[in-house]
């Protein structure tokens, strides 16, 4: 038995881990969606609902979402260095709102149409996502957007990140008006 069939067995025998780990999967994936845990796909995607063992896991994730959400807004900037090789991602995310999911979900829906951005929506667990500035394909880049996610995640900021995000973006930072 390879090492992914080895951990969906001891997930199975063990559901409210995997509820746990699950949620800090889609918690992850929120925030930037290529942070799935096996490549190109979620752990979520290897259990179905109609399989009982499958079932208590989905279960014991469900009750890990249900917490209070929050809105953040999550920042990436992908520098080069001066001998134009590749610099560490830098990274804000900063906390903009608590509530419930569905709350948060048509919140940013609301406000994101009326601003002509698209939002990415998963009505089965609440995760919504609109970007403001997607990530391009050549560095340097910078990559803004606002995304709801159980609110398990801190505030933080690489240092410089403002004067580096200024510098790249070089004109004000495109902003949802949330308030």
């Amino acid at each position: 038995m390879g090492a992914l069939p080895a951990h969906l067995e001891r997930m199975r025998t063990h559901p409210d881990i995997a509820g746990e780990v699950l949620r800090l999967e889609y918690t992850a994936m929120s925030l930037n969606p290529n942070a799935k845990l096996y490549g190109r796909r979620s752990l979520l995607e290897f259990f179905d609902r109609a399989r009982s063992r499958d079932r208590a896991c989905l279960e014991a994730f469900d009750r890990e979402l249900d917490v209070p959400w929050a809105l953040y807004r999550v920042r990436r900037l992908f520098l080069v260095s001066a001998d134009g090789g590749r610099r560490p991602v830098m990274r804000s995310t900063e906390r903009v709102d608590i509530g419930r999911p569905r709350q948060l979900a048509r919140r940013l829906i609301s406000v994101s149409q009326r601003h002509g951005i698209d939002v990415e929506h998963d009505p089965v667990y609440g995760r919504a996502r609109a970007w403001l500035s997607p990530r391009g394909t050549a560095r340097p880049m910078a990559e803004e957007l606002f995304a709801a996610a159980p609110a398990r995640v801190i505030d933080k900021q690489d240092d410089n990140f403002e004067p580096h995000w200024r510098a790249l973006t070089s004109s004000p930072t495109a902003q949802l008006p949330l308030d």
